[in-house]
Formats: structure tokens, sequence, C-alpha cells
């Protein structure tokens, strides 16, 4: 049976394929759309892991480039779920079903990523050590991108004064040099969440769609006490075109759709964090900062005009949505 990408025989073998046996407590959610190169290549890379996973659920946005059929040839066994949605719902869509499913196999852990990751193949074997700290809920890989440096993209909530990073640490029973730095949100790429919390805090917001999706979900995590770890050893590589920021300062006008449903969705977070008039200044202080970005970035006028277009649809749709949090039940 071929993978794709590093994956090796003898990380697996077809009994281990047929009973989904590893020897970490871990399950693989990847969530995948149209991107059938790179999704072999996550595929490898997960089940050439060191560590293997109990199990790996793939879930397929309804994909039109031969995912389906390729999905098809690799599951039908214990170690691969493959599930197709009947329609696209984004990388937030995708999450919250993968993460559903996962955690009704009452996992230690959740290892979510998209199908343009590549993680190291001891990428998991890193985490290991951490998995018992009781009061972690989340642990993080190093995110590069293909040249190594770090992707902007997946930059962690890094806790900035030093005091409190060290407090984290000891509260955790860690100490300075101990391989992790404690940080207070993360991305859904190559991220590990404690397979309990799901049912105790919910899903993230399928209505997301893309982008915050995992922002939003890591920063429910600490609210609800539980810390979260960066572990500089276990490193993905994360295939994207370019190395930006889902961010105004550096997303291309030709991801402005994507910029819509960041502004949307950070709106709605600020809103749960303010009360209404607080909420309503934010939003005028929010237009008028983007714009001026915007602005400073010196684009051609039709490219500035799509970005400026997407972030205040986005910035007014944040006052009327209102997603919910799902449940296990």
């Amino acid at each position: 049976m071929h993978y794709g990408g590093q994956w090796n025989d003898h990380f697996l073998t077809k009994e281990q394929m047929d009973n989904g046996i590893g020897n970490t407590d871990v399950v693989g959610v990847i969530v995948t759309y149209n991107r059938l190169a790179l999704l072999k290549e996550t595929v490898g890379a997960v089940m050439g892991q060191t560590c293997p996973l109990r199990k790996t659920i793939i879930i397929d946005n309804h994909s039109t480039d031969g995912t389906a059929e390729y999905l098809a040839s690799i599951g039908g066994n214990k170690a691969i779920e493959t599930v197709r949605l009947a329609t696209n719902t984004g990388g937030a869509g995708g999450f919250a079903e993968g993460i559903r499913r996962a955690a009704l196999c009452s996992p230690g852990w959740i290892w979510v990523m998209d199908d343009d990751t590549v993680p190291a193949p001891d990428a998991v074997e890193r985490m290991v050590p951490f998995m018992g700290c009781s009061g972690v809920g989340f642990l993080n890989s190093k995110v590069v991108w293909t040249d190594g440096s770090l992707h902007l993209m997946n930059l962690p909530g890094r806790i900035d004064d030093e005091a409190r990073r060290k407090a984290a640490l000891e509260r955790l029973g860690l100490g300075e040099g101990c391989g992790a730095e404690p940080i207070e949100g993360a991305s859904f790429v190559s991220l590990f969440v404690r397979g309990s919390l799901p049912r105790e805090i919910g899903l993230p917001y399928k209505e997301f769609f893309i982008w915050s999706d995992d922002a939003e979900y890591t920063e429910r995590i600490t609210r609800h006490g539980y810390a979260g770890l960066l572990v500089e050893g276990s490193v993905a590589t994360h295939k994207t075109a370019e190395n930006y920021a889902a961010s105004i300062d550096t997303v291309p006008a030709a991801a402005a759709w994507k910029l819509y449903y960041g502004e949307r969705n950070q709106s709605f977070m600020r809103r749960e964090r303010k009360g209404a008039l607080a909420f309503f200044f934010s939003q005028l202080n929010a237009l008028r900062l983007h714009a001026r970005k915007i602005r400073r970035r010196k684009l051609p006028k039709d490219e500035e005009r799509k970005l400026l277009a997407a972030c205040r649809k986005g910035l007014l749709a944040g006052f009327t949505f209102r997603p919910r949090v799902e449940y296990i039940d």
C-alpha cells in the first residue's frame, strides 16, 4: 500500500494497519481540499512517525481532484479512517468534524494539521515527554516554511513577560531548558490537543469556515485553565506557496476572500471580550488602522480596493455573526 511521501513499510506492519496499533495514544486529524499531491506527502509523513499513531482520520472537504479515489485506496482499516463531506465546509468545518470523530475514540491526544503540513519523522516522539503534564491542554510543534525559516502564519502566542513565562513552567513542574516554552495560542498546523478537552469545552467553531478558528480554540483552552507548550524539538514544515501571515500586513490580494473571514471571525472574538460600546469603537478603530496598513503597502489600486472591500465587509459582518459552541453528546 503506497501513501506517498517518505513512508516506509517498517514503521507499521499490515497487522498494525488492520488493528490500528500504535505505541502512543494519539489520534491524528488531517483536513484536505483539492491538494492531492501535498496530501500524499502529509499522509506519508504521518504514517512514517517513529511513534506510530493509534489512528489517523482524514477529512475530505468534498475535493474534486482525485482525492476521493486516493483516500478510498488507503482506507478500509483501523489505522486510517477517511470521511468525505457533502460540501466544502472550509478548514474550520473540517477540523470541527475531525476533532469530533477523534474525541469519540477517547484518545490521550488529538493531533491536527492541514493537508500541506509535513511533520518530521520524530514530531510525535518529541512530544511524548510533555504529554504527561496534567495541566497542559495543547502542545504545538515548531512550524517552519520550506526554506527552514519560521512560518509567519503559524507563530505561536508567546508570553513576553519573563517572570510569567518562568512561573508558567514551574506550575507544570518544568524548568528552564526543558525543551518547551509556555504559549497562550497556536495554529492548527501540527497542534496536539488533550483528548478529553473537546467534551469539556466543546468543538472549534465550524462556522468560522477559515482563519482564526485555531486562535479562538487555543484561547478557549487557556481560558479554561489549561496551559499550552511550544516544543521546539518537534518540527513540522508548512508547505504554502508563500511564507506570509494571516494578517492585513502581508495577505496577498488573491487571498482577499480569506481576509473577509479573518476579519469577521476576529470581530466575533473581540465582541466576546468587550462590552457593546467598547466593541463598536474597536471596530471603527480597526477599520481605520487596517485601511492605513493596506495603503502603506503601495499595492496596485485594484489590489488595494479588493483588500479594503474584504476588510470592510468582514468587520461589518462581525456585528451580527454569532456562532455557537457545539458539544459532543
